[in-house]
């Protein structure tokens, strides 16, 4: 499902994934919006399609907005392309109970 959140006022393109195990954040945004980058172990991170890429950083406590939520999620960082950031079952797991409704690309969640 894809849902626009915001970084300060910037907009962010934001998947969310179930089938993702992590979040991701892309790299080159990363970059552009200043983000402390951690060093990591190099680890083999496999997107879809199965190929698999390097993933070098992390950017921890990574502060964005979903509508009138604010969160903090440590980001994995990896060249997206299609978004800006990926939430994975990392995220999802804060939220306890999740109600999708993909017809009318709804999701409900208390947090």
């Amino acid at each position: 499902m894809r849902v626009t959140g915001y970084y300060g006022q910037k907009p962010l393109h934001i998947l969310i994934d179930s089938g993702s195990t992590h979040n991701f954040l892309d790299a080159g945004l990363a970059k552009k919006l200043g983000c402390k980058l951690e060093p990591i172990g190099s680890q083999a991170i496999t997107v879809a399609g199965g190929s698999q890429l390097q993933c070098q950083f992390v950017c921890r406590q990574f502060e964005w907005r979903l509508q009138r939520a604010a969160f903090k999620s440590n980001m994995l960082l990896i060249p997206l392309g299609a978004c800006d950031m990926v939430l994975g079952v990392q995220w999802l797991s804060i939220l306890g109970t999740v109600k999708w409704n993909f017809k009318d690309l709804k999701m409900e969640f208390t947090y």
